[in-house]
């Protein structure tokens, strides 16, 4: 039971006997972080106005500025674009291919693009961890933490996994605005025809998908607003609802919607990584269609 109880300046909701007040400096209270578990201490465990610190608040913020540096100082400040130029187009390369999957030496190609990457992935994974630590804290399922680690999956894919199962870091991708597009065109050109890559094909429609999903929960809601039908329940009735999603429900739409999104991003995870290392050519993969034992004799 709640109730809002008025004192005359403000209102005040009170949710089983506590005021929101109560409820929240409960949820400041020190504890229930993943790092204290485990070491049983987190320093950082505190609240800067509405916003939770924590230890990986703090690695977050420290990737952050490490990574910005050596990006900025590559593309921005020493790059071959200033800002008299145009220097969206900067681009940050990784190591050339004679360095396997070695650290290249200070102040040669690919150092500053392996040390941006690292301190980029220090932070997507702090904030991943912070997310969960602010769950754990407010007494909520890992529904958040879990959908940013499939995006995080994606820069991992991209930037550490394929390019050691390729075993170069130069596979990785360039950084940079304009040189990352170019380097998408060129990655799907250099396996001949990246239409014929089924995950391809699959991670678009999964992503396409959530967005209809999405489009028809945002219109059963635009519907119910402005209805102007006498018959309460007309409200809640439309095609999408009735005809479509039938059933699924207010909370339903959004975990079916968050599901098919996060399965378009694994796939298209696969997408990246066989190509090159399992498929060399998209074209010829499809062969062994004809090769087939049912084939034979037609």
């Amino acid at each position: 039971m709640s109730a809002v109880v008025l004192d005359g300046s403000r209102s005040t909701r009170v949710i089983g006997g506590r005021t929101l007040a109560q409820i929240e400096a409960d949820f400041r209270k020190p504890g229930r972080t993943f790092f204290g578990d485990i070491f049983g201490f987190d320093p950082f465990d505190f609240w800067v106005g509405p916003f939770f610190v924590g230890l990986w608040g703090v690695t977050a913020i420290l990737g952050i500025i490490i990574g910005v540096y050596f990006y900025a100082d590559a593309v921005i400040f020493h790059g071959p674009y200033s800002y008299a130029q145009n220097f969206i187009a900067g681009r940050l390369v990784p190591p050339p291919a004679a360095v396997g999957l070695g650290l290249a030496a200070p102040g040669t190609e690919g150092f500053k693009w392996q040390m941006t990457v690292l301190f980029a992935s220090l932070t997507f994974f702090s904030w991943m961890m912070r997310q969960a630590d602010i769950c754990r804290k407010l007494e909520l399922g890992y529904h958040v933490p879990l959908s940013y680690s499939v995006v995080f999956s994606a820069w991992l894919t991209l930037q550490v996994v394929r390019p050691i199962a390729m075993g170069r870091w130069s596979e990785g991708f360039v950084l940079g605005v304009l040189p990352h597009l170019d380097w998408i065109i060129e990655f799907g050109y250099r396996y001949n025809n990246f239409f014929y890559n089924p995950f391809h094909a699959l991670g678009i429609t999964g992503l396409f998908t959530s967005t209809l999903l999405l489009g028809m929960h945002g219109s059963a809601i635009l519907s119910a607003t402005q209805c102007r039908s006498a018959d309460p329940e007309a409200s809640l009735h439309n095609f999408w609802r009735d005809i479509v999603g039938y059933s699924i429900g207010e909370d339903g739409i959004h975990r079916l919607a968050t599901l098919v999104a996060a399965g378009a991003v694994l796939v298209s995870n696969l997408c990246i990584l066989s190509s090159g290392w399992l498929v060399k050519d998209w074209v010829g993969f499809w062969l062994f269609w004809n090769n087939l034992p049912w084939w034979r004799g037609v």
